[in-house]
């Protein structure tokens, strides 16, 4: 299952809305297997402290880290002391033949990593620890072979970085503005927000993959803060026993009356289902069976679901619709992804009506979108023909993506890749599309890229964006807390 989050539900600290997992999407794999690989076990998220996650026989199980060794062949100790005050080795060796020491010394008490340390090609001393043939002690412990910790047991260049308010170490790019900002509560998923004019926020909180799972209030933008009591069950009642494992899907999507929220579970197809809460009236809330849902948005009447299947309509991967103008709500197919399509991918949309709709592409290895006008989305949704997604313009987007809103008429997405050895997310920018429409809305033109944030370190980190009228609502994560802020663009080029 090749699957990434960029914002779940299990909360910003423990689950963090995972950009630094994300966006592979939900891949049709045929079978109920988990993995294929370690590379597919990245959405469980961060493992416990010395463990990971390993793909064994298309299940994802967690296991304990080796202990790295603490130097090469001329390594002056064994593999998991070789430089400690009193032994730097054992009694009788502590190395091999370039050791540090004699073959009558080597290891005894005054020597070999205290005040004498043996000879040129030695286990280490205090102000020495960096040589090509040395174990690490505290002053160095960063090299590829490294006997420190972490990545480098020295100074974290984080702790001295200069961080803005509100963006952190974010650099903000000409043509925006950030507007108001408000903490965000560590225990919060994904955000929703409802149109406005008064702007109410929504938000998942779990307990992990076993729940609960439930719908919170976060308030009015921008006093946020979360509910005190939960306003909705994400799962449906079949999936409520302890023993449910389930994976939140990284959306909540609200048209002013209702929000929508998802999640899926192991197996054929990747079964899942949608939520959608009634705003007014709780008790008309209801679910519907949705496998593979992984993104979603809201055109007119309607909320559109990435995924492969919604309710009785069955398809593979597509891009289905809940109609919501009537009741009971309907379900139909109304995109068709290309054939090069492995896994479903993005949706946002911008305020002139316009669909942003991803896929991940086993061509490119890389999750693309492409720009749907709004007269051919409500032409599907009135004659029930799909169209072909492929038939839109493309965004030029230059790398890969790990999530994506709409930003006025337009949509902005968070640019980067995974970088080995273990394929964490590494952010550049978040850059912005701009959407022009003409002919009645069957033809868009894709505007060039423009960054709206850079990225100047991994400092601080976007957790994940969201639409908040015609503005941008970025989570923002470091070590000064996590928070939402609100990203205008300059009068002048609006």
């Amino acid at each position: 299952m090749k699957t990434e989050r960029m914002m779940t539900g299990r909360g910003l600290k423990g689950f963090a809305w995972v950009l630094t997992s994300l966006a592979m999407a939900l891949a049709s794999t045929g079978c109920g297997d988990e993995c294929v690989d370690d590379f597919d076990c990245r959405d469980k998220g961060g493992a416990p402290s010395g463990q990971h996650y390993t793909c064994v026989e298309n299940t994802c199980e967690l296991t304990s880290n080796s202990v790295p060794d603490a130097g090469t062949e001329t390594d002056a100790g064994t593999s998991t002391d070789a430089g400690t005050t009193t032994d730097a080795g054992t009694t009788t060796d502590a190395g091999t033949t370039s050791d540090a020491g004699t073959s009558t010394d080597a290891g005894t008490t005054t020597d070999a990593g205290t005040t004498d340390a043996g000879t040129t090609t030695d286990a280490g001393t205090t102000t020495d620890a960096g040589t090509t043939s040395d174990a690490g002690t505290v002053t160095d412990a960063g090299t590829e072979t490294d006997a420190g910790t972490g990545t480098d047991a020295g100074t974290d260049p984080c702790e001295s970085a200069t961080y803005d308010p509100k963006l952190g170490t974010l650099q903000l790019q000409t043509g925006f503005v950030a507007g108001e900002s408000a903490p965000l509560p560590s225990s919060s998923g994904p955000v929703g927000v409802t149109p406005g004019p008064t702007y109410s926020l929504y938000t998942v909180v779990s307990e992990g993959y076993s729940g609960p799972h439930a719908l919170y209030s976060l308030g009015t933008w921008p006093q946020v803060s979360l509910g005190a009591m939960p306003l909705f069950d994400v799962a449906a009642p079949a999936d409520r026993s302890p023993s449910a494992v389930l994976f939140l899907s990284s959306f909540v999507e609200t048209d002013g009356q209702r929000v929508l929220t998802g999640y899926t579970k192991s197996g054929a197809g990747f079964p899942g289902s949608v939520g959608v809460y009634d705003i007014a009236t709780p008790a008309s809330s209801t679910y519907v069976s949705a496998p593979s849902n992984f993104s979603a948005g809201v055109v007119p009447g309607a909320f559109l679901i990435n995924g492969g299947g919604l309710d009785t309509v069955s398809a593979g991967l597509a891009i289905y619709a809940l109609k919501t103008d009537a009741s009971p709500f309907t379900a139909l197919k109304v995109g068709t992804l290309p054939p090069e399509t492995g896994g479903s991918g993005f949706t946002a949309v911008s305020t002139n009506g316009v669909a942003m709709l991803g896929y991940y592409s086993d061509d490119t290895f890389r999750n693309e979108g492409r720009a749907v006008g709004p007269a051919a989305i409500s032409q599907a949704l009135t004659s029930g023909t799909p169209f072909v997604v492929a038939d839109g313009p493309a965004l030029d987007v230059g790398s890969n993506f790990v999530a994506a809103s709409g930003h006025g008429e337009g949509v902005s997405v968070v640019r980067g890749d995974y970088v080995p050895p273990d394929y964490n997310f590494a952010g550049t920018d978040v850059s912005r599309f701009a959407f022009n429409v003409t002919n009645d809305g069957a033809t868009v033109t894709v505007g060039a890229r423009q960054p709206v944030l850079v990225y100047v370190d991994q400092c601080t980190r976007v957790t994940g964006l969201t639409a908040i009228g015609s503005d941008l609502l970025v989570g923002v994560d470091d070590k000064r807390g996590t928070r939402l802020v609100r990203i205008q663009q300059s009068p002048q080029v609006r």
